[in-house]
């Protein structure tokens, strides 16, 4: 009883910060297509109000304590993707691409620092972890055996 419990926290905190992964960590522990789907949203859920608001805080702080650090505007490899996004796509296209593309952590913290006025983006957020967690979940339960195979050869050797 208490191990089922602490695989589900582990797995909800696999995906509150690797979303991608968490879906076949579920499968993998055994559990049914509904009971992954809930699972990965439920972490990746806690994992968006958690890393949002922290995300805001150390914004925040950081702001008070280096006045004028953040407006400095630097264009490196790292944040051209995030830049793209941000000028062709805004909110919208940062919710679409936090959970598995850029990670919740980091996308929840680019969220919270140029987006932290707007009131949609917490929801904005929580549907794009519901939707990559039903499509993601599909995409594992039907790949099965073909993850069991990969599974059972990378951990045989």
């Amino acid at each position: 009883m208490i191990a089922d419990f602490l695989q589900i926290v582990g797995i909800m905190v696999i995906a509150g910060t690797k979303f991608l992964y968490a879906p076949t960590a579920v499968y993998l522990a055994g559990y049914s297509f509904i009971q992954s789907i809930i699972i990965t949203s439920l972490g990746g859920l806690g994992g968006v109000i958690l890393f949002y608001y922290l995300g805001s805080a150390i914004s925040s702080w950081w702001s008070r304590r280096f006045p004028g650090r953040m407006d400095r505007k630097k264009f490196t490899k790292k944040n051209r993707l995030f830049i793209i996004i941000r000028s062709k796509y805004g909110l919208y296209g940062l919710a679409f691409v936090t959970p598995c593309i850029i990670s919740i952590p980091i996308g929840c913290f680019l969220a919270a620092k140029y987006y932290r006025t707007e009131k949609y983006m917490i929801p904005l957020l929580f549907v794009s972890v519901v939707f990559w967690a039903i499509t993601i979940t599909s995409i594992t339960y039907l790949m099965g055996p073909i993850i069991w195979i990969i599974f059972v050869i990378f951990f045989s050797i």
